[in-house]
């Protein structure tokens, strides 16, 4: 999340997280069933980037400024994109520094944040799979996929029947065992 609204601080995260914990125990209780603290403080856990919001903390400027410009360019204001590459570098430096949203220095250019969300995907695609290859993911949204898929494989399994040693047997017994998933 970005740490705004009812994420801004950590109180109000620890508030969050209590009420989510506890609507999804009322919903498993309406199922005839229980769910232990343990298992709820595991399920539920709110991040946030950190100061910056979500396009600053993931990506530097060198890779929003081009996006930022195609986006503009697309609308119309290809002048204003090559006279201001150097001041909407500032105003990207400018907003990083004051942990301002991505809204504050895009103003001018108007790009819509869903439209540069989709501009950004490539880039955040190709960073993601470098990092991963590299083993040392660096980008915050990484490490949070990676936090839920590791969250994920602890609470799913398979299940095979495995054909244990012969022991005289011709078919042996089966038996049932339980392989994490990875």
């Amino acid at each position: 999340m970005d740490e705004e609204n009812l994420f801004s601080t950590q109180d109000e995260r620890d508030k969050m997280r209590k009420s989510l914990q506890q609507c999804i125990r009322e919903e498993v209780e309406c199922q005839d069933a229980a769910i232990g603290q343990d298992v709820l403080d595991l399920m539920v856990n709110i991040q946030v980037w950190g100061r910056d919001k979500y396009e600053l903390a993931d990506f530097t400027d060198d890779e929003l400024a081009p996006a930022v410009t195609t986006i503009a360019m697309r609308q119309g204001q290809s002048a204003e994109c090559h006279d201001g590459q150097e001041r909407l570098r500032q105003a990207l430096r400018a907003a990083r520094a004051a942990h301002q949203d991505i809204k504050v220095p895009l103003l001018r250019l108007c790009p819509e944040k869903a439209e540069l969300a989709h501009a950004l995907w490539p880039v955040l695609l190709a960073k993601c799979e470098a990092e991963l290859a590299a083993d040392a993911p660096t980008t915050p949204v990484l490490k949070v996929v990676l936090e839920a898929r590791d969250l994920a494989a602890r609470f799913t399994g398979v299940f095979s029947l495995e054909r244990p040693e012969e022991k005289g047997s011709a078919h042996g017994d089966l038996e049932q065992q339980s392989v994490s998933a990875h």
